[in-house]
């Protein structure tokens, strides 16, 4: 959806240029795609690709930035977002590639705007920007709470009887809901976002790019409601004691199943309208950059 309404966005010149770099260097039509009800259109059709990379590039990294949710952007720099990014790089020993998001943004969008580098690589490049600007756009990119940025965070949804992650919930979960209430499909959906927040166009689509203060934004917004809504509340870690190895994640599962969190009409009634206007800015930013770029 953000692929879609961002396309509405882009000039004619850029939309054109768009489909041309992305069709004449096609993805390997053997590539195994996660998501199977992609719609045609280009830009749509790539906006879930980095994430079937991730293995094959060793990308995983560059998909969040993981500020401590305890942390707040009035009281420290914005530059101490890179605290928790390393240089983008080669990965070591077949492990993942350096970086974070805001670094993974900024490396891509250099190779996109050289019109010197290989066209598969401007491509390529591409692909990552339109998966990556929606990833910005979600909090749990943008903060942990030493529950790998919610994944580790497990809590009923409605009355489902399967417990779900926060992230999942809010990758998913809260939008797949609000698209079967309406009995809506994606581009229709795309479309009422794109109506609803047109007035903000000049607000996210023209503004000059910052990735860093986004990503703070992004941070604020799980502080403030994919975490802060939830009850009982969950306990805010201590960045002094780091991140979460991938190890330790049955243990905080376990500690915060104890508290029986279940999300229904009061959260999501609260949160549903931060989705949609996330989706929609990141959509709008999406299409600035992009109108930049060619």
């Amino acid at each position: 959806m953000i692929g879609l309404i961002a396309r509405a966005h882009l000039t004619p010149a850029v939309s054109a240029a768009v489909d041309q770099l992305l069709k004449e260097n096609p993805l390997d039509p053997n590539q195994k795609r996660y998501c199977q009800d992609r719609p045609a259109d280009p830009m749509a059709d790539a906006a879930s690709w980095a994430d079937d990379m991730k293995s094959i590039d060793k990308t995983f990294t560059w998909h969040f930035v993981d500020i401590p949710l305890a942390l707040h952007r009035a009281e420290t720099d914005s530059l101490d977002v890179m605290k928790w990014c390393e240089a983008i790089g080669p990965s070591v020993d077949g492990k993942d590639r350096p970086g974070c998001l805001a670094t993974a943004i900024d490396y891509e969008w250099s190779i996109l705007r050289d019109k010197n580098q290989p066209a598969p690589d401007r491509a390529k490049a591409l692909r990552y920007l339109i998966h990556f600007l929606g990833d910005l756009s979600q909090p749990l990119h943008d903060a942990d709470n030493r529950d790998q940025g919610g994944n580790c965070t497990r809590m009923t949804f409605f009355a489902n009887e399967k417990l779900e992650n926060l992230h999942a919930i809010w990758d998913e979960r809260m939008i797949g809901r609000d698209l079967d209430a309406r009995k809506s499909f994606q581009h229709q959906y795309a479309a009422g976002l794109d109506r609803e927040f047109a007035a903000s166009w000049p607000n996210w689509g023209e503004a000059k790019p910052d990735v860093l203060a986004w990503a703070w934004e992004g941070h604020e917004v799980a502080s403030q409601v994919t975490y802060g809504k939830l009850k009982p509340q969950l306990p805010v870690a201590n960045p002094a004691d780091g991140q979460i190895d991938r190890a330790g994640c049955n243990l905080e599962r376990s500690q915060v199943e104890g508290m029986h969190i279940t999300i229904g009409d009061e959260y999501f009634n609260a949160a549903l309208p931060v989705v949609r206007e996330q989706l929609a800015k990141a959509a709008y930013r999406l299409a600035g950059l992009l109108n930049q770029s060619f």
